[in-house]
């Protein structure tokens, strides 16, 4: 397809889908991508960055453990508020399945013995996840989209105030 293609393709998409045409718009704007904007929540509510830039090899397994609940409970209150996330594969983690002739390799892996075509039986290894919907907050205007979390610099009063 060619350029001019493209543009008119593109061009009743926006039209069509909202969030297309807020995806655009980030690009055109040089907004944030959603990649950094979930990090920064994710360190925001979890510290996520924070824990995973430590060196952790100087802590004992307790208080690892005892940090990674925190990071943990924080993230995952995160993910909630931004995105409505679902199984893709309802059934147990190790029952059988049958995958169908019209699978999507890219919602379902498969592994061990493929030969030949579908359908295939086999036992589910992990059900998968898929994001249903996303809502990413507004950025506040001017705010430099590539900051994950800024410095925080705490002021003291100068010693003659004291």
């Amino acid at each position: 397809m060619g350029r001019l293609g493209l543009a008119f393709r593109s061009f009743f998409s926006i039209l069509k889908n909202k969030e297309k045409a807020e995806k655009i718009r980030n690009i055109l704007c040089q907004g944030p991508s959603e990649g950094i904007q979930l990090l920064t929540i994710l360190q925001r509510d979890g510290r996520l960055v924070d824990f995973l830039q430590e060196d952790i090899a100087r802590y004992s397994d307790a208080q690892i453990g005892a940090a990674v609940r925190t990071v943990h409970n924080g993230c995952k209150k995160a993910l909630e508020e931004i995105f409505e996330i679902e199984l893709i594969q309802k059934e147990d983690e190790g029952s059988a399945i049958t995958i169908e002739k019209d699978f999507d390799p890219s919602v379902v892996k498969l592994s061990g013995h493929v030969v030949g075509d579908p359908p295939f039986t086999g036992v589910l290894k992990h059900h998968g996840w898929r994001a249903e919907k996303s809502n990413f907050p507004e950025i506040p205007k001017g705010q430099d989209p590539s900051v994950i979390a800024p410095a925080e610099v705490e002021i003291s009063k100068p010693p003659e105030e004291e």
